[in-house]
């Protein structure tokens, strides 16, 4: 009903009665608040410009070995203009100058304070600038910005409805950790299993109690037999994760495209306090679009190999129900000056990577276009820093200027 009344309405972007510009506004019996812009309003150009080229970068295809990077689990600009890389092969952090010179590292494997045990994942901490949080799969460390350790908490608490323990760690705030929990399920011959699940949850830090959890249907696995007697995982076109992102006040999901383009905002008692959503259709799977999905996966493909990787991508595919609609976000980020932004999927490769930013009160502002093949982890007031990866899989931490926000 939201979508007709909305679509129905030439100019309600103008109507002085809704606060702030907001489309459209609601509260239902629940006091949860409905914000809702029209889609075409909220995916046009804000009017923010981020530099194609980058103003730094660290890493290298060749020489030391610090400058060596290629499994970048996470980077933060430092308020002084240092910049800390998480290496998931070394798993060991990384802080180099604002002039790009490395400054020495913290972490390693091990199991001494400060070590990690087996993996390493970066960990938000929204609020505060001077703390660097990593979590190895059984325990959440503790560094200063200086890279110098100060304790580490074992996350003991597992999932209710899988018994698996918490595999991320989202971000800690105050006294407050979002986790995940998540269960696999695999299609086998195209019939599927008990369907995988992204299982969230906000926990007291410390005791782990749980203050919230919900489930959601997470991404699907399609087992198929190999040529070799072996069998192997393929995506499903345009499914996705759930994706979440925990700011200094509250925390925010988005499920995929089950429920249309609408992210879940709650507070940090686990309330839903508001859906933000897009007023427009939602487009449905197609042939053509599957096309265009294949050709985005595959353009990284030597050029030599590209055409067989097309068709054993389509011949796979075929054997895979599609879901019903094409998703709309995929990966959710909060700046530093609090505001929500919201990656949009992107299965074409003739499309540029798209984000759009929403303002305190979930009102679509406008979007913004990020350069080519930047996995973008940090949004500044006037930067973006992220990974880049070159052809041979080598990468790099770039930073771009953010020009135009005033």
């Amino acid at each position: 009903a939201w979508l007709l009344v909305v679509a129905a309405c030439d100019t309600p972007a103008d109507s002085p009665a809704l606060p702030d510009g907001v489309s459209f506004l609601e509260r239902d019996s629940g006091g949860v608040s409905l914000a809702t812009t029209l889609g075409p309003r909220a995916r046009a150009p804000i009017g923010w410009v981020v530099d194609p080229v980058q103003e730094y970068e660290v890493g290298s295809a060749e020489g030391e070995e610090p400058y060596l990077f290629t499994r970048i689990t996470g980077a933060r600009q430092l308020p002084d203009g240092r910049v800390v890389v998480l290496e998931r092969t070394t798993c060991d952090l990384r802080f180099f100058g604002p002039d790009g010179g490395f400054l020495g590292r913290a972490g390693g494997f091990g199991e001494g304070p400060g070590e990690f045990s087996g993996s390493c994942f970066w960990v938000d901490s929204p609020g505060d600038e001077h703390s660097v949080l990593v979590y190895d799969g059984v325990r959440l460390s503790f560094f200063d910005d200086r890279g110098r350790y100060d304790h580490r908490m074992l996350v003991a608490r597992a999932s209710p409805r899988s018994g698996y323990r918490v595999t991320r760690v989202h971000g800690v705030v105050r006294d407050r950790a979002l986790v995940e929990y998540r269960f696999f399920s695999v299609w086998e011959a195209g019939y599927p299993r008990e369907p995988s699940t992204s299982d969230f949850a906000l926990l007291e830090l410390g005791t782990w109690r749980a203050v919230w959890e919900d489930f959601f249907q997470g991404s699907q696995l399609y087992r198929h037999p190999s040529h070799f007697g072996t069998s192997v995982l393929w995506d499903i076109p345009f499914d996705i994760r759930p994706s979440s992102v925990l700011g200094e006040d509250g925390f925010f999901l988005t499920v995929g495209e089950d429920r249309g383009p609408e992210i879940l905002e709650y507070s940090l008692s686990g309330d839903l306090r508001r859906i933000i959503r897009l007023a427009e259709l939602s487009v449905e799977a197609s042939p053509e679009h599957l096309d265009r999905h294949i050709e985005f996966h595959v353009a990284d493909v030597w050029e030599q190999y590209r055409e067989r990787a097309v068709e054993q991508r389509r011949s796979i595919y075929e054997q895979v129900p599609l879901p019903e609609i094409i998703p709309v976000f995929s990966r959710l980020l909060i700046d530093e000056a609090g505001l929500l932004w919201a990656e949009l999927y992107r299965y074409d490769v003739r499309h540029p990577p798209k984000w759009l930013v929403f303002g305190p009160n979930g009102e679509g502002l406008g979007s913004v276009d990020m350069p080519p093949d930047l996995n973008v982890l940090q949004i500044g007031r006037d930067f973006v820093l992220g990974v880049w990866e070159d052809e041979l899989e080598v990468q790099y931490v770039r930073r771009h200027a953010l020009h135009g926000r005033g």
